[in-house]
């Protein structure tokens, strides 16, 4: 297995018995089979091609801020994307490999005194799964922005233009592909004061100083589910190591050695109790490889 996949990867990396603690935000997850970091596009689609040809099972990787890895690890092959983060400015459109961090996005437009992403400081997920996820936060919603998407489904380049994306609330039609790069729209002027009270605000309402994978629950019918979460006196509720946030009831953060079941088992006494007090049924943000 490692020497198919040494020919295929020249540039990339591959890891062996890779803990996926290491890769997601949550800090937690066994050993990975194998980690393979592709360099380039092409590296990507013969991965895809000799994977799915061989019915290896595999999983794509981007930041992992939104992501909870079995404790078991994952018994195939994770495909990491975040040596494809490139960034291009041209006369009409921004380019960004789907690998780039959302924050370096805002930094690079920031230099360039470029805005429409100011909101958008300090969401820690990568450009590809923002798109996947129709990422927002405060006025920011990535579809808003988006001009077109390179994708590689069934193994085949396409490029699918806004109105194709599909987008939603938390989803777009990228669910069976792998979000390659996007392009930006480009607005003059960028609000740096903005981007500063933004971020200030995550600081001041999130709990940064503890590993999440950030908000765990989608809005249902317009409730906001953390203030829902609050109101019904969750914060601080355990489950060994898994807490919910003292400071955000929407967040659970790992306060020491949690496991990927102590956050599923909180999760799911969550979701009973919120059903059984409410009426809600609450729908998992987070993924779970």
């Amino acid at each position: 297995m490692l020497k198919k996949l040494k020919k295929i990867i020249k540039k990339g990396n591959i890891l062996i018995n890779e803990p996926l603690k290491n890769h997601t935000t949550f800090h937690i997850g066994g050993n990975a089979s194998f980690l393979v970091m592709p360099n380039d596009f092409l590296e990507l689609k013969n991965l895809i091609e000799f994977l799915k040809n061989n019915n290896i099972q595999y999983y794509v990787l981007g930041n992992g801020s939104n992501v909870l890895a079995s404790d078991d690890g994952f018994n195939g092959v994770v495909i990491k994307l975040t040596k494809l983060n490139e960034i291009r400015l041209y006369e009409d459109c921004l380019q960004v490999f789907c690998g780039a961090n959302l924050n370096s996005v805002c930094l690079f437009l920031k230099q360039h005194n470029l805005g429409g992403f100011e909101d958008a400081f300090g969401i820690p997920g990568t450009v590809g799964g923002a798109v996947v996820m129709n990422a927002s936060a405060y006025n920011f919603e990535i579809s808003k922005v988006v001009k077109g998407v390179l994708i590689l489904k069934d193994n085949k380049f396409d490029y699918l233009n806004n109105e194709q994306c599909g987008f939603g609330y938390r989803k777009s039609n990228f669910e069976n592909a792998i979000v390659l790069s996007v392009d930006f729209k480009i607005f003059n002027g960028c609000e740096s004061e903005r981007m500063d009270y933004v971020f200030n605000m995550r600081k001041t309402f999130q709990p940064l100083n503890f590993p999440s994978a950030g908000s765990v629950f989608k809005r249902v019918n317009g409730v906001v589910v953390s203030k829902l979460l609050d109101q019904m006196g969750f914060k601080g509720k355990k489950c060994g190591g898994a807490m919910v946030s003292e400071k955000h009831a929407g967040f659970i953060v790992n306060v020491g050695d949690a496991t990927a079941n102590d956050v599923k088992n909180l999760i799911i006494s969550i979701k009973n109790e919120v059903k059984d007090k409410q009426g809600i049924k609450l729908e998992e943000e987070i993924k779970f490889l």
